[in-house]
């Protein structure tokens, strides 16, 4: 349940079009993860957000305007992003299981190690997006070879054996990738 403190100060925000409020907050506060779940944000001017870390699931964001926003580590589990703007954010190790993304713009995003298990993506746009060890291996819904092409370092992303097949990957790409990895750790 959303912490009333966080519903304040983005409502505050969004009501006088200054996401500076909440960044503000954001800065003076790095050690509090904010709880907005369950909230409804649709059509909101978010832009520029710092929301990096937050949890957001299940809540409505429908048409929200996110683009450039932080929103690394963020928990959107079956969030409603339908047709939001996500162009440019940043999306990293976000979790967007079970989550809507139809028809969101997600041009230009990291979705470095993002987590899209169950989640729709009918007509997302993933122009230039970066999928660079995304998992869209669990039971990813009308997600299209040609959406995949069209990010960056999509072959460096997690998928399951039909979608490897529709790009032409090797069945064996996901076990290699986690090698890989696994490698890279043991170095560091």
């Amino acid at each position: 349940m959303a912490h009333d403190e966080h519903l304040k100060l983005i409502n505050e925000a969004i009501q006088r079009q200054d996401m500076a409020i909440w960044n503000k907050w954001r800065q003076l506060n790095p050690e509090i993860r904010p709880d907005l779940s369950g909230m409804d944000l649709r059509r909101a001017n978010l832009k520029k957000a710092a929301f990096q870390g937050a949890i957001l699931k299940d809540a409505n964001l429908r048409g929200a305007d996110l683009s450039w926003s932080d929103l690394s580590g963020a928990d959107l589990h079956r969030t409603n992003l339908v047709r939001a703007n996500l162009s440019a954010a940043n999306l990293a190790m976000a979790n967007f299981s079970g989550a809507n993304l139809s028809e969101a713009n997600l041009s230009e995003a990291n979705l470095s190690e993002a987590n899209f298990s169950e989640a729709l993506l009918l007509g997302a746009l993933l122009l230039k997006a970066n999928l660079n060890g995304a998992n869209l291996e669990y039971n990813v819904k009308e997600l299209m070879p040609s959406q995949i092409k069209a990010a960056k370092n999509w072959e460096t992303s997690y998928y399951s054996q039909r979608t490897l097949e529709g790009l032409g990957l090797p069945l064996d790409h996901n076990e290699k990738l986690r090698e890989v990895s696994e490698q890279r750790r043991a170095q560091a």
